[in-house]
């Protein structure tokens, strides 16, 4: 009985408009949302950049540069990017390019004090490690509304604070806070939105560019605002009007169904129905299936998915994928200071290139579904990883076009493989334990970008070691995802087991069909 109640939700989103004008609300408001959440997870691509500087004692500013454009050293000791001049054990001043202002240049994290930005990294994705886990569980537990309103308001306080810091210890607190917030947002508002979403139109909602395009205004912000106190401020500053979506958003009526809540299923139902201009439907049937699906309105928790195996091994593999895509996206995205050219051109073009991404994971999942979608792109990055690797390790002309190429193109798969993944994630858990599922994948990812940066650090001992350890953990999720069941054309299951013995259905002009109501 739980499967026909899957079924019977499904055609209920068909009977109030489908994908109509209230989807497109709130898919409209939800993706804007996620613009200042992306910049403050990808804000130490330019926070924790290294400004040009160099080490010496001079007393024209002149020379410094004419320096800069020369590329070498000046008659009055000046070393660039050298911790120590004419011998001596450490500088006595130093001098940065006034042109950008990140935390390297305002703490004077260079030399002994290196380390520090790959430390702040790894802060603040330990609050997404954390958060990530706290946000499915919670919005399981008390909705899905209340949890992606509350990271907004936590994460535009805690930016305005931080464009406060007075050191790079207070700075990296407050980053940890923005890496709670992002990741609770970043948890839920896609579960969120599948919710509303009629089955075939949700692999479409993935396709939307959202975290390409913020990510490639990020570009655009810090070479219009190169300092990071400003980024702080405006990322802020942009979250703050979202607060009051809090009155034109409702809560997910999957989720208030599952709770057994009728009375607020029926006010939802017919909001939708008013704002889509369509008759509201009635929910006899959907109340029936719930009173004989035995739903009991309890708080499900990852002990409920240790406790079947078919979701324990859907966790483990789709949470390792999740890991392998988020360290190899944010390796490449971290180092993007690293590779030639403009950092602003590189954040903005490495942003673009995802943005036709997101629409081809839409197209190729439709044509051959979810996981050889995934297993294909995956591969695909893992090949221009390990290309770039090994072009590290040799000297040759124009090394740098065919690392940028190839790092450009590893990026790009893997934007499209993490698409893929979202969908099949979403897809693969029931409405009770969606978010729990999801938010542990979430949290299981922040292992990835936590090793990154002393990946890229050790990159520097180990040319290529970043991009090698990337390809083989991306080529492993690619093949792993072949060992569970594909989702494409599924109604999403809403109870557990829900799909393990699926009601025979039929696709009709309004929907599904169920033509079998025995009670599995």
């Amino acid at each position: 009985m739980s499967g026909e109640l899957n079924h019977l939700l499904e055609n209920v989103l068909l009977d109030t408009g489908g994908l109509g004008r209230f989807q497109f609300i709130i898919i409209a408001v939800i993706n804007l949302a996620k613009f200042p959440f992306t910049w403050s997870v990808l804000m130490m691509t330019f926070g924790g950049a290294t400004p040009d500087w160099w080490c010496g004692d001079f007393g024209n500013s002149s020379m410094l540069e004419e320096d800069k454009d020369a590329g070498n050293k000046s008659a009055i000791s000046l070393s660039f990017k050298q911790c120590s001049v004419n011998d001596s054990s450490e500088c006595s001043a130093v001098h940065f390019d006034p042109e950008m202002n990140t935390i390297i240049s305002e703490w004077r994290l260079i030399c002994r004090e290196s380390w520090v930005p790959g430390i702040v990294t790894s802060i603040q994705m330990a609050g997404l490690f954390i958060s990530g886990y706290l946000s499915g569980q919670l919005s399981d537990m008390f909705g899905r509304k209340p949890i992606i309103f509350i990271s907004i308001l936590l994460q535009a306080v805690a930016n305005f604070i931080a464009s406060f810091s007075t050191s790079w210890q207070m700075f990296a607190s407050l980053r940890f806070a923005i890496g709670i917030a992002s990741g609770l947002f970043l948890a839920s508002y896609l579960t969120f939105i599948i919710e509303f979403t009629p089955m075939k139109s949700r692999p479409m909602i993935q396709a939307i560019p959202s975290w390409s395009l913020a990510a490639a205004f990020y570009g655009l912000l810090a070479w219009l605002l190169p300092d990071w106190r400003y980024i702080q401020i405006v990322t802020g500053a942009v979250s703050v009007p979202f607060l009051a979506c809090w009155f034109i958003i409702p809560e997910s009526f999957r989720w208030i169904v599952s709770h057994k809540k009728m009375d607020e299923a029926k006010k939802v139902i017919d909001r939708i129905a008013k704002i889509n201009k369509v008759s509201c439907p009635s929910l006899q049937e959907v109340e029936g299936a719930v009173e004989k699906s035995n739903i009991i309105d309890r708080k499900y928790t990852l002990v409920d998915i240790c406790r079947h195996g078919y979701l324990l091994k859907r966790a483990v593999i789709v949470s390792f994928a999740w890991m392998a895509m988020a360290y190899t996206y944010y390796g490449i995205s971290f180092g993007v200071d690293k590779l030639s050219g403009s950092l602003y051109i590189n954040i903005f073009v490495l942003s673009c290139l995802e943005i036709p991404g997101d629409f081809l994971a839409w197209y190729i999942m439709k044509k051959i579904g979810r996981r050889w979608s995934y297993m294909l792109f995956s591969l695909l990055s893992a090949v221009g990883c390990i290309a770039v690797g090994l072009a590290k390790n040799f000297d040759f002309n124009k090394s740098w076009a065919v690392i940028n190429g190839f790092a450009f193109v590893a990026k790009l798969a893997c934007g499209i493989a993490w698409s893929c993944l979202l969908i099949i994630t979403t897809e693969c858990y029931p409405t009770v334990l969606r978010t729990t599922g999801y938010g542990l994948a979430s949290s299981m990812s922040r292992i990835g970008p936590i090793l990154a940066p002393l990946a890229l650090s050790t990159s520097a001992t180990y040319k290529g070691f970043l991009y090698f350890t990337c390809g083989v953990v991306t080529c492993i999720s690619g093949l792993s995802i072949f060992c569970i069941n594909e989702t494409n054309d599924r109604a999403l299951e809403d109870l557990i087991g829900a799909n393990q013995m699926e009601v025979p259905r039929k696709v009709t002009e309004r929907g599904i069909q169920i033509t079998n109501t025995k009670d599995y």
